[in-house]
């Protein structure tokens, strides 16, 4: 009787697994190129770092040097694969106010644009990128607020370069 209920939950695994059924997450993405390079507005822009991280782990060379800013004539000069992206757009809006009539709840709604080019020419794109989150705002602990929308901000960088990276896997490139 043991080993019947082996068997069937043997069996039960290899279905689940032949179906395509996975875990969200634990596969990595199979992307069809090597090299990307991060084309981001100048000044500072921590998206292009988040890219450049989840583009690494996914094995997708980035090089340091590539990271640079935009010019009109810079997608033209890029060699293989480039990822252009806009300035970051972010709206803050009000969900809930506290007891003193005061805000308690954000939402954050972060919006990208993102254009892709190999060798200098429009593959794709702009294509607008969204992500949203959400913080509470403590008034009595404004340092504590502030560093808890930087952590908003940072998980939905994070974000949305996860789904940039999906949206490429599913170019055939």
């Amino acid at each position: 009787m043991q080993a019947l209920r082996l068997v069937c939950l043997g069996l039960l695994v290899l279905t689940v697994n032949a179906c395509g059924f996975a875990l969200r997450g634990s596969e990595q993405a199979a992307l069809s190129f090597d090299r990307m390079t991060i084309i981001q507005p100048g000044g500072f822009y921590p998206l292009a770092d988040t890219l450049a991280q989840v583009l690494r782990a996914n094995g997708v060379s980035v090089p340091e040097l590539t990271v640079i800013s935009a010019s009109p004539d810079t997608a033209a000069v890029t060699e293989g694969y480039a990822l252009a992206l806009s300035p970051e757009t972010l709206e803050q809006r009000t969900i809930s106010i506290n007891t003193r009539a005061g805000a308690g709840q954000y939402e954050l709604i972060l919006n990208v644009d993102a254009t892709l080019y190999q060798d200098g020419a429009l593959i794709g794109g702009p294509e607008t990128i969204t992500t949203r989150g959400n913080f509470y705002e403590d008034t009595a602990n404004i340092s504590g607020s502030n560093s808890g929308r930087d952590l908003a901000l940072e998980d939905m960088r994070r974000a949305m370069a996860e789904q940039m990276l999906r949206q490429l896997q599913a170019l055939n490139l």
